[in-house]
């Protein structure tokens, strides 16, 4: 027999699911739109090499909170190319051109995941894919 501690508890706990359920409808639209602003600090980044920096910090933010929510929402693969991303943008570093392109590959690569609706780990392929990124990652020293 359940008391009302256990009633409020279930009732509070059916709240929970019910937003995430909610924030996982939004999730793939809020991150095409985290996508869309990361191309655009890219773009500052290539056009303005005196604060590249700055526009990569704001990569990086982004990727962080990408890498944080795709498991959450049922795509680990945008978690670990996340990860990937956030190496590369972590260091507080001068970055190349080179560095700015393996960053535009990350991007369309979680561009595609969400395109396709790519959920879990993305088979061999996805695996691929990752490996190869975060390859070209580990390549620049970062």
């Amino acid at each position: 027999m359940q008391d009302d501690g256990d009633r409020k508890l279930e009732a509070v706990l059916a709240r929970a699911q019910a937003a995430v359920a909610d924030l996982a409808k939004n999730f793939s639209e809020q991150a095409v739109v985290d996508l869309d602003n990361c191309a655009a600090f890219l773009k500052t980044a290539r056009e303005q090499p005196s604060t590249r920096g700055d526009s990569v910090k704001e990569i990086y933010g982004i990727a962080h909170n990408l890498k944080g929510q795709g498991s959450s929402f049922g795509y680990p693969l945008i978690t670990r190319i996340g990860q990937s991303l956030c190496q590369l943008t972590r260091p507080a570093r001068a970055f190349s051109d080179a560095d700015l392109g393996i960053m535009q590959a990350h991007l369309d690569a979680i561009r595609l995941i969400l395109a396709k609706d790519i959920k879990g780990e993305g088979g061999e392929i996805g695996n691929k894919l990752a490996a190869r990124l975060e390859t070209l990652v580990a390549q620049t020293g970062a």
